[in-house]
């Protein structure tokens, strides 16, 4: 009876090591599945702190490639509006608004073959669709009008304007009088081709002569209406500029 008593008193003190074992092991594992979740936050906020740090870093290439835009594109409005008046200008004397000598008018007919256009600058927008990172761009609401404006369809007008002077005002103005020479654009381009037309013994149009070829007129009209396309077409790609660069700027940091 003695040694029954004593088995069972011996499987009470087993059964209570086993408890604190039991205890203990689940304790580790608490404390490894604690430490793995630590580790996986950690390992999260590393990941969002450097897709943050892209982030930025895109969106201000993106806001210095559009305020390069911007100042690109104000240039070429300028450029514009300078070659529309000396147009202008050449249209009032052929109606005999004006009065000019031919040189005064040559002067100012050679805008007419001047060439105006506008390309964004796409690295960074490029760079980020090809490699995915747009997707960093936490705003999807930015993100959408990123790819609008660089989406945007304003070439229509500078294609125009290309295939217009090139294939029907080139071709009619060496056929019919000396090329008056480009007009220094006023990014600093200056025309090195000078020659002496009263050297040739094919004498210079006169006034008289430009005003008696309705080609002419309608050629100078034809253009002033290409160039009031780009214009308003680029003062509305402009605005959209400034929006957007105003929605990148509000997602910078610092």
């Amino acid at each position: 009876m003695i040694k029954f008593f004593r088995k069972i008193r011996y499987n009470l003190m087993e059964t209570g090591k086993a408890g604190k074992y039991f205890k203990y092991a689940i304790g580790e594992i608490v404390l490894v599945v604690i430490g793995i979740l630590i580790a996986l936050s950690i390992n999260n906020w590393n990941e969002r702190r450097k897709e943050t740090i892209q982030e930025q870093f895109i969106l201000k290439r993106l806001s210095t490639d559009i305020a390069s835009d911007i100042n690109q594109v104000s240039f070429e409005v300028d450029l514009i509006n300078k070659n529309s008046e000396e147009l202008k200008f050449c249209i009032d004397v052929i109606l005999q608004k004006k009065e000019a000598s031919i040189s005064v008018f040559r002067d100012n007919l050679k805008s007419m073959l001047n060439l105006t256009s506008f390309n964004q600058n796409k690295t960074t927008f490029n760079n980020i669709i090809s490699s995915g990172q747009i997707e960093y761009i936490k705003n999807q609401n930015l993100t959408d009008s990123i790819t609008k404006y660089y989406n945007n369809k304003y070439q229509g007008w500078d294609t125009a304007m290309l295939d217009y002077t090139r294939n029907i005002i080139a071709p009619f103005m060496l056929n019919f009088d000396h090329i008056p020479q480009t007009t220094p654009r006023l990014d600093g381009y200056n025309d090195f081709t000078r020659v002496d037309i009263k050297q040739s013994k094919i004498p210079p149009k006169t006034i008289e002569n430009y005003r008696d070829e309705v080609f002419i007129l309608n050629m100078l009209r034809q253009k002033l209406y290409n160039l009031e396309g780009q214009k308003t077409a680029y003062k509305m790609l402009k605005t959209t500029m400034q929006q957007l660069i105003e929605q990148i700027n509000a997602e910078i940091k610092d």
